[in-house]
């Protein structure tokens, strides 16, 4: 199985977690008199605010407490397939992530999440039709994140063209989110559009750091122009800055060709 999302966290980028502010109450109880669903809901954004900081512990504690104001709720079946997936127990995370949409079909949360896990399982036919319905939601604040892992599954699919368009609708949705154009500089170098390339590439570098993938598709599109000293000091930045990556090792065997 291919890495899913390189030079990103693979579990924190993927996933939406919902961080809140402020002390933690481990004292709430249905004897405190709280109102059921505001108690239900406190516990549940403690425990997502503990999965994003890894604390599973802390996580499962309020997960337990959001249970005993409502056994289930859509959110309550996302925060447990989060933590599930953090630990590892994916067939427990798949089940409470469809738990979570039959209880409530239109719960993009969970939705986006469910597909981002079936990416990382790579399972792309079943990450892009999920992730599909998620772009649908017009109001979701991760649609730009969504069209971004909506094009890689087209791309992983062979689906060149659908790739294109997804990557193009995330940066139109958010054109400070760098992923897409890195992706797209790829796929315009695979189809020998080395402009278009450039184009993306330049981009991409405009709003973010040098990574391994950009600094390697940089040094072979100076190639293809033919400026190999441009080219060679791309090289020379990607086996400084990223000495154990396989595009310093691609780059070090072509310079021992």
């Amino acid at each position: 199985m291919r890495t899913p999302i390189r030079n990103y966290s693979r579990f924190l980028l993927l996933v939406a977690v919902v961080a809140i502010a402020g002390c933690v109450s481990s004292g709430a109880n249905k004897s405190a008199g709280a109102d059921p669903d505001a108690a239900n809901q406190k516990h549940i954004r403690l425990a997502l605010n503990y999965i994003a900081s890894n604390n599973r512990d802390l996580a499962r504690v309020h997960l337990e407490k959001a249970k005993i104001f409502n056994p289930r709720s859509a959110e309550l079946y996302n925060g447990y397939a989060l933590l599930y997936q953090m630990e590892q127990e994916f067939k427990l995370a798949e089940e409470h992530y469809r738990k979570a949409l039959t209880t409530n079909k239109d719960y993009t949360l969970a939705r986006y999440n469910f597909a981002a896990f079936l990416f990382n399982q790579g399972r792309m036919q079943d990450a892009r039709r999920q992730m599909q319905k998620v772009t649908e939601d017009l109001g979701y604040e991760r649609r730009a994140q969504a069209f971004y892992i909506l094009g890689l599954s087209h791309n992983r699919l062979g689906d060149s063209a659908m790739a294109l368009e997804s990557f193009e609708k995330a940066t139109q949705l958010s054109a400070g989110f760098a992923p897409p154009y890195i992706e797209a500089a790829a796929i315009y170098f695979q189809q020998g559009n080395y402009p278009l390339s450039k184009l993306a590439l330049d981009r991409f570098r405009q709003i973010s750091k040098p990574t391994a993938q950009s600094l390697w598709l940089s040094v072979r599109l100076e190639e293809r122009f033919g400026n190999r000293d441009n080219a060679a000091s791309e090289g020379l930045k990607l086996k400084n800055l990223f000495p154990y990556s396989r595009e310093a090792l691609e780059y070090q065997a072509r310079l021992n060709q």
